[in-house]
């Protein structure tokens, strides 16, 4: 017994055991956590994992379909050549224009073939067919004839793209029930005050849409549009109101950091952090679905893409910090400031950078 003793005071003086301990009381810590924390820990670890798989057996190909003419050679964006399984037959062609001449919509009437089925179908902007394992996308058209003899399909093939989707479903879900946990009656005034300035920031990229509606170009006519923005300027609003709280914290005396006044506001970081960051991640992933839907990936890595990606991440790492440093309210407001910053260099510096000029990204 006693060389029994003096074995279990060794083992607790070693570091092996007090990582043990430490170990032992993080997974304790994880298990007593909420179904919003699994959902959206494991949705976001199995979305890169999937991402990451889905990389080995993509397929991105390139089809130029002639009127009447069966086409089954696809050429990748590396100039290879591809046998498809079945056959694409080019029918017929409809584009509507707006008055300025630019394109409003248009589809293209084919035709799938295999070996012992014909299925044809419309394809358009936001709207692909589905056939054999292959999504199939409206690329571009014929545009130096009126009536267009070919039309240039993309094929995407991705196994993973099922998966994916699972995925990012289960952390949308997650996301939904931390901003349903939030204690919005605690909070009530800084939730109104981030209602009404994030339908004051909605006006900012909505603007132009909302009384000239009818010149939006083919990609933009989806109804993931109004969603994925409106979402973005909602989180923008309370990550502003965060920022802004967070300089008034870092300008007052610390010795009056325990008032009432104070602990209201470091209460009202805490909750606009939450809400934008979650906020934030919803229209990333609605804007993820909508690519998918548009361009056949859930990921370009655009300039705007990656900095909206970098500017989450900081976010997510300042409200962790807050939850394991609960009262080191100066490093967190530093922290706040310094992910915003990322934030307003997503949403207007990335137009310093000729690459943003074109595209759907620019404002």
């Amino acid at each position: 017994m006693l060389c029994s003793a003096k074995l279990q005071q060794f083992f607790e003086k070693t570091k092996f055991f007090r990582i043990f301990e430490v170990m032992k009381k993080m997974i304790t810590l994880i298990l007593r956590k909420s179904v919003a924390f699994w959902l959206t820990h494991v949705g976001l670890f199995l979305t890169l994992l999937f991402a990451g798989l889905g990389t080995f057996e993509h397929q991105r190909l390139n089809v130029r379909a002639f009127t009447g003419l069966p086409e089954h050679i696809a050429i990748s964006d590396n100039r290879e050549f591809y046998h498809l399984p079945f056959r694409i037959l080019f029918k017929n062609f409809e584009a509507e224009f707006h008055e300025n001449g630019q394109s409003k919509s248009y589809k293209a009437d084919v035709v799938l073939i295999s070996d012992d089925t014909q299925e044809r179908t419309a394809i358009r902007v936001n709207h692909p067919a589905r056939f054999m394992g292959y999504d199939i996308y409206l690329s571009s058209y014929d545009q130096r004839n009126p009536t267009p003899e070919y039309v240039i399909l993309l094929v995407i093939y991705d196994p993973w793209g099922y998966a994916k989707y699972v995925a990012i479903i289960m952390l949308l879900i997650g996301l939904f029930l931390y901003i349903w946990r939030l204690k919005f009656a605690e909070n009530s005034t800084i939730a109104w005050i981030v209602l009404v300035a994030g339908i004051g920031f909605c006006f900012i990229p909505l603007w132009g849409y909302l009384f000239d509606g009818k010149n939006l170009i083919p990609a933009l006519r989806s109804w993931w549009f109004v969603p994925h923005i409106v979402v973005y300027m909602f989180s923008y609003a309370a990550l502003s109101i965060a920022c802004l709280l967070s300089i008034y914290i870092l300008s007052t005396n610390s010795q009056k950091s325990k008032t009432k006044n104070q602990k209201c506001i470091h209460s009202s970081i805490n909750f606009t952090l939450a809400i934008g960051t979650m906020l934030m991640g919803i229209g990333l992933l609605f804007g993820s679905l909508w690519a998918k839907e548009a361009w056949g990936g859930f990921w370009a890595f655009s300039l705007k893409e990656n900095l909206a990606a970098i500017a989450w991440v900081a976010f997510l790492g300042t409200l962790h910090f807050r939850y394991f440093y609960k009262d080191r309210h100066k490093t967190l407001a530093i922290l706040v400031i310094v992910a915003y910053l990322l934030l307003q260099l997503c949403w207007f510096g990335v137009g310093l950078f000729p690459e943003s000029w074109q595209g759907l990204h620019q404002y």
